[in-house]
C-alpha cells in the first residue's frame, strides 16, 4: 500500500496496478513502437508487474523490512499465469526491483530471480533482447503510478529504446503533480486521458474501508 504523503489516506497496490496497466494500454505512436507482443499480455503483465500484495495489502511501500518483502516477491514472482508473455514481463519486473538492494536477502533474491527469469525465457522460447526492452517500459510506467500514489509532486526519467528494431534510446521524462501526469517526448496513442484510482482514509483500513476517490489526467504538453 502507498501512503499518502501530503493527507490521510492509502491507496492500496491494486490500484497502482491499475494506473500501470492503463499507461500500458494507451502506449505506443509514430515515435514510440509498441512491443511486438499482443496487446492484452502488455496490459496485463504490466498491470500486474507487483501482483504478490493481494487487493487490500496492508504492506506499506518503503516501510517493510527486507524478510517482509521477500515474502511478497517470491510469490509474486512464482505465480503462473496462462500467458507466458505476462509471466516474462512480472518475473522481469521484480528480478529488477531485487537488484535495487545491497542486502544479503535482495543479493540472494536477486541471484534467484535472475535464475528464474533465464530459465522462462528458454522454456518459452522468448527474446531476452526484446524483453530487456520491454522492462524499460515497464518500469517507466511504475514509476509514474508510483510517484502518483504518493500524492506529492514529483519527476523523473527513464531512457527508451523508442523503435522496436532501432538502436536509439530517449530519455522519457515525466511530471505527477495533484493528480496531474506530463510526459515528454510524449509515448502514448492520445492526446490526453482521464481516470481515476481508489484510495482509502487511513484510519481502520483495510478492516474498514471509506473510500476517496483520486482523478488523473494525463494530458500532452509539448
Amino acid at each position: 500500500m502507498f501512503k499518502s504523503k501530503s493527507r490521510d489516506v492509502i491507496t492500496p497496490q491494486s490500484e497502482h496496478l491499475k494506473l500501470v496497466g492503463t499507461l500500458a494500454m494507451v502506449w505506443g505512436n509514430e515515435q514510440f513502437d509498441s512491443p511486438l507482443i499482443e496487446k492484452n499480455s502488455m496490459i496485463m503483465g504490466m498491470g500486474l508487474h507487483d501482483r504478490g500484495y493481494g487487493y487490500l495489502d496492508n504492506s506499506p511501500i518503503g516501510g517493510m523490512s527486507d524478510e517482509e518483502w521477500q515474502v511478497i516477491a517470491q510469490r509474486g514472482f512464482n505465480m503462473e499465469c496462462s500467458d507466458a508473455v505476462v509471466d516474462a514481463i512480472v518475473k522481469y519486473h521484480i528480478r529488477r526491483l531485487a537488484s535495487h538492494g545491497k542486502t544479503d536477502i535482495r543479493k540472494a533474491l536477486f541471484a534467484e530471480f535472475a535464475q528464474g527469469v533465464e530459465e522462462h525465457l528458454k522454456r518459452h522460447n522468448l527474446s531476452q533482447v526484446q524483453f530487456d526492452r520491454m522492462d524499460r517500459i515497464t518500469d517507466l510506467l511504475d514509476q509514474i503510478s508510483f510517484e502518483f500514489c504518493f500524492d506529492i509532486p514529483a519527476s523523473g526519467s527513464v531512457s527508451i529504446f523508442s523503435r522496436n528494431r532501432g538502436e536509439a534510446e530517449v530519455s522519457v521524462h515525466y511530471h505527477v503533480d495533484d493528480g496531474e501526469i506530463n510526459v515528454t517526448p510524449w509515448p502514448f496513442s492520445m492526446d490526453e486521458y482521464r481516470g481515476y484510482l481508489v484510495a482509502y482514509r487511513k484510519e481502520g483500513y483495510p478492516e474498514k474501508l471509506d473510500p476517496v476517490i483520486l482523478p488523473y489526467h494525463l494530458k500532452r504538453t509539448e
